[in-house]
């Protein structure tokens, strides 16, 4: 199977000196999450809503190449299995499919889960509770939406749970947090999207979808129907008691395909900015050091995801860590929280090597 044979060809795209207000306009509308930057007919870079949440501040009169990221191009002849690799390492929603020099479509996420079956053969097979993060971030159904916002970019996702007492009562998409802060009259005004705290606090259920959600004991392949019913990246997952137990999102579906990568591991980090070049040198030696240890056990490929959210308690910063081992046989998660980072590393590695000696 090739890239062109699942990809999606009708791509909407936004010139580089529109404003993002436009680009924001247009993903509400058509629901997309991604959307190629040109300068004329050339490609320029991709503007996602993950990238516009990760600022502090924005003018909605700013322009989108001020957004724009640079990606990895695919061909439209490449093998769907590399390509699915190639979104994993990226961390990408999505990725521009090119014939030649001329953009064709885009591969995304989406469009790998809609073929799920094609993809991987025993998707039915595969269950819930095999792949699923055990310790979900929800958010309450009476915070506000500025509180929801922070959350999800430390969350770095699409969409996150909406919980009463741990029962789910809705899902919060990330275009109708932002939508409801852009239209705060007093930002309008200005002309400006901030992290900053509304004037007028608009509470999580009010702008919330209903709940959609499936068990521990469903398919992928029935998570991946549910994803695509519902135009959501997570699902939550959870009990006869409607209690949220964890929850999936697309990632954790392509973690699952056997891309036929070579050995070694792939240590995704996310969470940290550009700026945090010592936290990265931290993370990359002491999961080099762990791995290195546990390879002979659990085999000699794998990845790590890592996901780092920063913020303050009792005025000192702490760090919230949460991660996971995929190799072979084992799925497995830890999530800490320190005010010492590296200590904080240490012990999420150190309770792994118990779960694998466990096991």
């Amino acid at each position: 199977m090739e890239v062109k044979d699942i990809m999606t060809r009708d791509v909407d795209t936004i010139d580089k000196e529109e404003p993002i207000s436009k680009a924001l306009s247009i993903m509400k509308d058509t629901g997309i999450k991604q959307m190629p930057v040109l300068d004329g007919k050339r490609y320029v870079g991709m503007l996602t809503y993950r990238e516009i949440m990760r600022r502090g501040s924005i003018k909605t009169s700013s322009k989108c190449y001020n957004f724009s990221i640079n990606t990895p191009r695919l061909s439209d002849n490449m093998d769907i299995y590399k390509a699915i690799e190639l979104l994993k390492e990226s961390g990408l929603n999505a990725i521009p499919v090119f014939n030649k020099d001329s953009l064709i479509g885009i591969l995304s996420r989406t469009d790998i889960i809609k073929n799920i079956d094609r993809i991987i053969g025993n998707a039915d097979s595969i269950k819930n509770f095999q792949i699923m993060n055990s310790d979900p971030v929800t958010i309450e159904i009476n915070d506000t939406v500025d509180d929801a916002i922070d959350e999800i970019r430390g969350f770095d996702e699409y969409e996150i749970p909406v919980t009463e007492k741990k029962v789910l009562r809705g899902i919060l998409r990330i275009e109708d947090a932002m939508n409801a802060i852009i239209q705060d009259k007093e930002k309008i005004s200005y002309g400006e999207f901030t992290s900053g705290k509304s004037k007028v606090e608009v509470i999580v259920s009010s702008i919330m979808d209903n709940p959609v959600s499936v068990y521990e004991d469903d398919s992928i392949k029935k998570t991946c129907d549910v994803m695509i019913k519902n135009n959501l990246h997570v699902v939550p997952v959870v009990n006869d008691k409607n209690i949220v137990t964890g929850i999936i999102d697309i990632s954790d579906i392509l973690n699952a395909i056997q891309t036929g990568e070579q050995e070694g591991y792939f240590i995704e980090i996310s969470g940290l900015n550009d700026y945090d070049d010592d936290l990265y040198d931290i993370t990359y030696f002491m999961a080099d050091r762990f791995l290195s240890n546990v390879s002979r056990i659990i085999g000699k490929s794998g990845r790590l995801l890592i996901h780092v959210r920063k913020y303050k308690t009792e005025g000192r910063g702490k760090y919230s860590i949460r991660s996971k081992l995929i190799a072979g046989r084992y799925h497995l998660n830890v999530d800490k929280a320190d005010y010492n980072y590296g200590r904080c590393l240490k012990e999420i590695f150190e309770t792994y090597e118990e779960m694998i000696k466990e096991k």
